[in-house]
This record gives C-alpha cells, sequence and structure tokens, in this order.
C-alpha cells in the first residue's frame, strides 16, 4: 500500500494533468480536479498512517526514476537557456548556462555516489509539507475551477488556455510531494527545478508583457537558486561521497569541516522561499491568476525553500551558518512587514506578509532547537491554510468588485458577506492568540531568548504585522460603501475558501497535536507542557470571537449618519465649504505613510543589508 500511496501523490497530478490537456471538456476537467484532490487527501492520510518510514519502495527508489532525474539536470537547464535566448535575457542566459557548467562537471569528475539507504524517506516534516500540498493545493485548483472560467471571461479568449494551465497547475503538486518525500539529493535537486519550471509558465500564463516580465524575472532568480543548489551538492559528493539526506544533516559529519556546501543550500532554499533580496519573483507573481498566487504563497514552491531550510536545521545549530542565517530571516521578517504596511494594493499586502512568515521560518531553521524546529512546523502547516484562504478570498472579492485595492473593497461585507467575513477571519487570525501563527511567533520568541538581536527583529516586524491586518480587516468590515444586492459565490468557490477557514482557525487549537504527529516522540514531550492551557484560551478566544461578531451584525443594520464635517454647507454631496471659501470633497481612507514604508526606499536598503547578510552566510561557513 505504500508505495500506492506515494504514486498517487507524486504520478496522479501528472496523470491527471495529461488527462486535462487531453480531454479539453470543461465537465470532465472538473471531475478530474475534484477527483485529484480527493486522491491527494487519501494518499496523504494513508502516508500519516505509516509514518514515518524509512523504505526504499516503487518507483522513487528505480534506476528508470534516477536516470531520468539525473537527465533533468540536463533538460531543464537547456530549456530556461531556450527561452531565455528567445527572449533576449540576459540573467536568464547567464544562470542557466552556469547549471549546465555544473552539471556536465560532476558528469565528468565525480565518481558514482553511494546509494541512499532509502530513496523514499518519510518523517514529521516531510509528512507536514506532503499534507500541505495534498489539503491546501487540492482546494486552490478546485477554487480554480469557477475562477479561470470567469477569468477568461474578462479577457475575452477566443480559445480557452484552461487545458493548459490545469496541467501545470496539477503537475505542480505532484513534484512538491516528490520533493518532499525524496532522500536522493539528485532526485530532490530534480523536482526542486521542476517547480521552477511550473512556477515560470504559471506566472507568465497570461502572455501579457508584465506577466512575461515577472515569469522571467522568477526563473532568472530560481535559476541562481538552482545554481547555488547544484555547487552544494557537488561539494557534498565531492567530500562525502554520499547524497542520501538525511545522511547528510546528522551533525557528526560535519565535525572539524567546512559548512560551505550547507550555507549554500541555504542560500537555494532563501531564493525559493523569496527571502530578501529575492522577494522580486514573488511579488512578481501577483499579475498572475489569484490561483497561481495562491499556489505560490500557500502550498507550494516557497514552502519547498523553507522545508530545505529546516531540513538543514540539525546541522545549523550552534554553528556561525546557523546563527547568520536566523539573522538574515528575521530581518527579512522586519522589512518586508514594514513594506507591507505601506501597500494599499491587497495581494501585494499578501506578498509581503508571506515573505514576511517565511523568513520566520528561516529564522527557526538557522536557531536549529527543537523549540525552533516546532515553532518552523507549525508557521508551516498554519500559515499555508491561512495566507491561502486570504489570496483566495481576495481574489473572489477582485472578481466581485473588479480591483484588488484595499480602499475599493472598503465595505465589502456588504457585496460578499461571506468572502469579507472569511477574510476578516483569516486576518486574524494571523494576530490574534491563541491561533497558530501567533503561537509560532511566541514558540519563536522563545527560541531565540539568547540573541536579542533577533528578539528586537521579530518583536518589532509582529507588532507592524498587527496593524497592517487590523487595518486590512478594518476596512473590509466598515460601512456599507458599496451598495447593492450581495450575491452568493458559487459552490466551487465557496467550498473551498470555508474550508481553509475551518483549516486556519481549527490548526491553531491543534498546535501540540501538530507537533505530536510531525516531531520526534522526545521533541513533542520536551515542549507538552508549554501548551497545557492553548484549549482553553482557544475556547475563552472563540467565545469573545462569536460576540464581538454578533455586535458587529447589529451594527451594520444601523443607518450611518453623516459625519460632522465642519464649515459651511456646500450644494455638492459628499463636500463642503472650508477655508478660503473652497469647496473641500469629503473622502476616507486608510494612512499608509509612503515616506515611511515606501517601496522604493526601504527595497534598496533592505537589499543591500540582506546582501550583507548572504555574503557573510557564505564567509561563515569557513569560520
Amino acid at each position: 500500500m505504500l508505495d500506492a500511496y506515494i504514486g498517487v501523490l507524486v504520478l496522479w497530478p501528472l496523470v491527471a494533468g495529461l488527462l486535462c490537456l487531453v480531454l479539453k471538456s470543461p465537465g470532465v476537467r472538473t471531475a478530474l480536479v475534484l477527483s485529484t484532490g480527493a486522491a491527494l487527501a487519501v494518499g496523504a492520510l494513508g502516508l500519516a498512517s505509516q509514518a514515518p518510514f524509512t523504505a526504499s519502495p516503487g518507483f522513487l527508489a528505480s534506476e528508470t526514476a534516477l536516470k531520468i532525474a539525473e537527465g533533468a539536470a540536463f533538460v531543464l537547464p537547456a530549456y530556461f537557456l531556450l527561452r531565455g535566448l528567445m527572449e533576449k535575457h540576459l540573467l536568464v542566459i547567464v544562470f542557466a548556462c552556469l547549471q549546465l557548467a555544473l552539471a556536465v562537471a560532476g558528469a565528468m569528475t565525480l565518481s558514482a555516489p553511494a546509494a541512499p539507504q532509502s530513496a523514499v524517506a518519510c518523517d514529521g516534516l516531510s509528512l507536514a509539507l506532503t499534507l500541505v500540498v495534498a489539503i491546501i493545493g487540492s482546494l486552490i485548483c478546485i477554487f480554480a475551477l469557477p475562477y479561470m472560467k470567469h477569468h477568461e471571461e474578462h479577457l475575452h479568449l477566443k480559445v480557452s488556455r484552461q487545458p493548459g494551465f490545469f496541467l501545470v497547475l496539477l503537475a505542480f503538486l505532484g513534484f512538491m510531494n516528490g520533493l518532499a518525500l525524496s532522500n536522493d539529493l539528485r532526485m530532490f535537486e530534480a523536482f526542486f527545478e521542476a517547480t521552477t519550471l511550473c512556477s515560470f509558465m504559471l506566472i507568465g500564463h497570461d502572455n501579457t508583457p508584465e506577466a512575461r516580465k515577472s515569469a522571467f524575472r522568477a526563473l532568472w532568480m530560481n535559476s541562481l537558486g538552482g545554481v547555488a543548489l547544484h555547487a552544494g551538492i557537488i561539494l557534498i559528493q565531492k567530500q562525502f561521497g554520499i547524497v542520501d539526506i538525511h545522511a547528510i544533516v546528522n551533525p557528526a559529519v560535519w565535525t572539524g569541516v567546512s559548512m560551505l556546501p550547507i550555507a549554500l543550500l541555504a542560500i537555494a532554499g532563501c531564493v525559493k522561499a523569496a527571502q530578501m533580496p529575492f522577494q522580486g519573483w514573488l511579488l512578481g507573481a501577483m499579475v498572475a491568476p489569484t490561483p497561481v498566487s495562491a499556489l505560490l504563497h500557500s502550498s507550494t514552491m516557497v514552502k519547498a525553500g523553507v522545508f530545505l531550510c529546516l531540513r538543514l536545521s540539525p546541522v545549523l545549530q550552534g554553528t556561525n551558518t546557523g546563527r547568520i542565517l536566523a539573522l538574515a530571516g528575521a530581518f527579512t521578517f522586519l522589512a518586508t512587514s514594514a513594506l507591507a504596511l505601506g501597500q494599499s494594493n491587497a495581494k501585494k499586502i499578501l506578498a509581503y506578509s508571506t515573505v514576511a512568515n517565511l523568513g520566520l521560518i528561516i529564522t527557526c531553521a538557522g536557531l536549529g532547537s527543537p523549540v525552533a524546529v516546532a515553532a518552523g512546523v507549525v508557521l508551516m502547516v498554519v500559515h499555508a491554510a491561512t495566507k491561502g484562504l486570504l489570496f483566495l478570498c481576495v481574489g473572489d472579492m477582485e472578481q466581485v468588485v473588479g480591483s484588488r485595492d484595499l480602499e475599493d473593497l472598503r465595505g465589502a461585507i456588504a457585496k460578499r458577506p461571506v468572502t469579507a467575513l472569511a477574510a476578516a477571519l483569516g486576518a486574524m487570525a494571523m494576530v490574534l492568540p491563541p491561533l497558530g501563527m501567533l503561537v509560532g511567533k511566541w514558540a519563536t520568541l522563545e527560541a531565540a531568548t539568547s540573541n536579542p538581536i533577533i528578539v528586537v527583529l521579530i518583536s518589532l516586524g509582529s507588532a507592524m504585522a498587527v496593524v497592517c491586518w487590523v487595518r486590512f480587516t478594518g476596512t473590509l468590515m466598515s460601512g456599507k460603501s458599496l451598495a447593492g444586492p450581495h450575491k452568493s459565490a458559487p459552490a466551487l468557490t465557496s467550498m473551498p475558501i470555508l474550508t481553509m477557514l475551518a483549516c486556519a482557525v481549527g490548526l491553531g487549537m491543534a498546535s501540540p497535536w501538530i507537533n505530536a504527529l510531525f516531531l520526534d516522540s522526545s521533541i513533542a514531550g520536551a515542549l507538552a507542557g508549554g501548551w497545557g492551557l492553548l484549549p482553553p484560551l482557544f475556547v475563552v478566544a472563540m467565545l469573545a470571537w462569536i460576540a464581538g461578531m454578533k455586535v458587529m451584525g447589529r451594527q451594520s443594520g444601523v443607518t450611518m449618519a453623516t459625519p460632522y464635517i465642519g464649515g459651511l454647507p456646500s450644494t455638492e454631496a459628499g463636500s463642503y465649504v472650508g477655508p478660503l471659501g473652497r469647496n473641500w470633497i469629503l473622502s476616507e481612507g486608510n494612512e499608509y505613510a509612503p515616506e515611511l514604508f515606501g517601496e522604493s526606499k526601504l527595497t534598496m536598503i533592505g537589499g543591500i543589508l540582506s546582501i550583507a547578510l548572504l555574503l557573510a552566510l557564505v564567509g561563515g561557513a569557513f569560520i
């Protein structure tokens, strides 16, 4: 059965995607996406029933699979090079050539490494990522069914591109599951690069000039990460002659040996997780349809980066490399939290918040202690559900309102009440106790008590995040400025949103069980005492939420009075005669303080400092 579960998780999404490409009927496509979601859920739960395990069943351990993985080291960069030449994109060409050069050098100079004792391995971390991809990723694909129909109607396309879109979307899930379960570095690299290919194709799906520009930015940045990953793997093979991931993350292996390969792998993870200064590729992904944004930001792609860093955490703990990586993650958390505070574009707010919270997980990986690892796992799982929910809600409201600007979404609860309320609850789940994101931040601070700089950076970033999410929620729930009757969302839109809402809220109370499921028993047992008060706190918080929503519901039915604006009355609605006899227009809106949190200034300063930290990360490997 184990081999069947792995086959469903890795191969079936690709098969279903190919069937979507061949069988172009919308009804068949809907059936395939729904059946894939169900199959992935069954496969992930079946895997959970047998984890942890270290065995070599089936196709991922076969010689054929290994040959395909080795071939991918040449084929994928060659394709990237071809696309770079067609677009005349210098950076894509340079990094694709470097990847090809590393592949050739490795093939010519390295002897065959010792095969891993297990080509497939599933521990708590692998299981966490697999469940996230299978459940959250599937819900996003289901949401995409009605969304893409409306999206193409808006673009007035004569020929639907949905068959190819769903091929890549579903294949993405299979590649991520393969990455999570691979214990061979060569297989891991193949899936890692396959996700780069998928993101490139999905970001550029609409084929507009802006979409192509963003897709190629994502390609060259992730190709840079691919260069770092391949270089680190070659150095590991040269030093130790092994490719077994679980053997490599044994701290004893690195006693008295340069940590440079680990630093390179960590940089690859930072690029994939869009850490500063590489956040540009993830922000550019906002031009893609909302399901793409949700998939990249919540359950796939960026989670591959934090997964890799968390996998390295045993050898990072207590090292200069780990300390610098933790500092880099905390700095990204602070800087991008500040950048989120200065945005009015709702999807940009979500994007910067994603980068910030991934920085928090990178900090946990760099610290490497049991408490830090526990916090990182909780953050990875809860963030996927919460941020996936928020992206779907913003995408749905954008299609109804016609804008993604937060000011245009003011009072969205009058137009799309279920979606707006779910978005408000999701935003509050990011900051309110005792839900999962706050629990994860608290545990991260506890793990970082010996490093006051990191504590200060996380504390300041968390304060900014509170302001950002309270403003976000208040804007959606304020007044009824979007007049007119509300329209119910389609079932395939509301079902994923409500399911993710249940996950986002429910996972907060489930934090102790998340640790028990995903961490070693010794670590989970050591942390058990800290979680004792969580269930009662959760109940009290939920009662407070319910009471608050009831009060808000009573207030929403009251006719809003015109605010007192002073001055003399004006003949024009919404205005008054003010100083110097001028007619002043009354307007309402949030303050975004661009002079303090503007992108141009903060991005430049943050980019310089983060580059210095990454250079220090490499330099620290030699100390």
